[in-house]
C-alpha cells in the first residue's frame, strides 16, 4: 500500500509534495508532464566512510557511503529493480507524447530498465554525463578517480525537431561541473549547472518539468532559473524544508501564465 501524499509548498510557478513517488505520480493526469529529470536512489549505500589523506590536493571533508535510509530499503537487487519499473511506468504515463525523460542511475543496473522502457514505448537515447572537474581522488592507489555519472535519456514515442531546442547551439552530451560542496544540501546533489543545461536544451519556457524524487530541489531551482514550471515529491521532510529554502530565495522567470 502506497503512503499518503500531502501538498507540502506552492508557490506561483509550482508545487512541492511530500510522499513515496509512485502514489505521487499516480494521482497526476495521463500525459500531464512536458519534462522528467530526477535522480531516484540507487540503493548502492555501503556503511562505510572514505578517508582523506591529508595531502592530497582536493582537500574536503571524509565522505560517507551511507546515504540514509531512503537508499537502502529493499532486501535485493531484483525487489529494488521490481520498484524502479513501478516508478518507471508512471513517468511513462504522466509523461506527454514526444517529450524526454532523463534520469540518474546505476550503470551496471542499467540493463533492467533499458529494455523494460523500450516495451512501453520509450526510444532509448545516448546516455547523458556530468564530468565532474573535481572528483574524489583515490586514496588506496588501484583504481582511477571517477569522473564521469551517467543519466538515462528517452523519449516518448516519436523522435521530433521541435522537442530538442537545437537553436541555442551544439552541446555535447556531457557538462562540466564539480560537485557541490559549499554548501552541499544532500548527500548526491547534483550541480545545477548540469541540470540547466539539459531542462535549456529538452524542455521550453513556460512547460512543466517534474522531479518525482526531488531531494533538497536541486532540478526545482533549476527548472525556476530557466522560466519553466516545476513540481517535485521526495519521502523525507528535512530535505523538503530544504528544497523549500532555495526555491524561496531564486528568483522567478517565468513570464507566461500559469
Amino acid at each position: 500500500m502506497f503512503s499518503e501524499v500531502i501538498k507540502f509548498y506552492e508557490a506561483e510557478d509550482g508545487k512541492l509534495y511530500l510522499g513515496d513517488a509512485r502514489h505521487f505520480m499516480n494521482l497526476l493526469p495521463d500525459e500531464s508532464v512536458d519534462f522528467i529529470l530526477t535522480d531516484p536512489p540507487w540503493m548502492i549505500s555501503q556503511e562505510v566512510t572514505i578517508r582523506r589523506a591529508s595531502n592530497l590536493k582536493y582537500k574536503g571533508k571524509d565522505i560517507s557511503l551511507d546515504f540514509g535510509p531512503w537508499d537502502n530499503q529493499w532486501n535485493d537487487d531484483w525487489e529494488y529493480i521490481a520498484w524502479c519499473r513501478e516508478w518507471l511506468a508512471e513517468c511513462v504515463r504522466v509523461l506527454k507524447p514526444c517529450c524526454h525523460l532523463v534520469f540518474f542511475f546505476d550503470k551496471k543496473k542499467v540493463s533492467y530498465v533499458w529494455y523494460y522502457l523500450e516495451e512501453l514505448g520509450m526510444k532509448g537515447r545516448s546516455p547523458l554525463f556530468w564530468l565532474k572537474t573535481n572528483p574524489v581522488p583515490r586514496g588506496r592507489k588501484v583504481d582511477f578517480m571517477k569522473s564521469l555519472e551517467m543519466a538515462l535519456w528517452f523519449t516518448k514515442g516519436a523522435i521530433k525537431q521541435d522537442r530538442f531546442n537545437w537553436q541555442l547551439g551544439q552541446q555535447r552530451d556531457y557538462v562540466e561541473a564539480p560537485i557541490p560542496q559549499n554548501p552541499k544540501y544532500h548527500p548526491t546533489q547534483k550541480p545545477l549547472e548540469v541540470l540547466e543545461v539539459w531542462i535549456k536544451y529538452l524542455s521550453k519556457e513556460g512547460e512543466l518539468v517534474l522531479d518525482p524524487f526531488c531531494g533538497s530541489g536541486s532540478t526545482l531551482v533549476a527548472a525556476r532559473k530557466t522560466g519553466r514550471r516545476w513540481m517535485g515529491c521526495d519521502v523525507d521532510r528535512s530535505f523538503l524544508e530544504v528544497a523549500k529554502g532555495r526555491i524561496e530565495s531564486t528568483a522567478v522567470r517565468l513570464e507566461l501564465a500559469i
